[in-house]
């Protein structure tokens, strides 16, 4: 019983079809041993805990992307992206939108997430200073 590939199949389904792979389920793990039922329940979780943390990365580059979404229109992404990273603006946007590159999606290191804040931070703070000394 690839017990993975079920969860897959099952994910992958129309609900009368995950009603019938839940009474398949129901009636073969009533034939196992112990030793087996506690395998497949440990799969199963961690299974389980896998979907879970690639929720938890999904949700983390959508707020990523909705955050940065608003300040996109005011902040040149290509000036970050040559003068901070010494990259193209294309490169920062497959990172901020997660796109496809080779196959898998482009995401920040942590490295590059932290030069990103940098960046966003010494913006806000060359605006804020510019501000302070026209107003004076």
């Amino acid at each position: 019983m690839d017990i993975k590939k079920i969860i897959s199949n099952y994910h992958n389904a129309s609900e009368s079809k995950k009603a019938e792979i839940r009474e398949k389920l129901k009636n073969d793990f009533s034939l196992l041993t112990e030793n087996e039922k506690k395998e497949v329940q440990r799969i199963f979780l961690e299974s389980q805990e896998a979907v879970i943390q690639e929720g938890k990365e999904a949700l983390g580059e959508l707020k990523l992307k909705v955050e940065l979404e608003r300040v996109s229109e005011y902040v040149s992404m290509s000036y970050i992206a040559k003068n901070f990273f010494g990259k193209s603006r294309q490169w920062l946007n497959n990172r901020i939108k997660g796109n496809k590159v080779n196959g898998k999606s482009a995401v920040f290191t942590n490295n590059e997430l932290n030069q990103f804040t940098s960046a966003l931070n010494q913006l806000s703070e060359d605006i804020k200073n510019t501000a302070l000394r026209i107003s004076s």
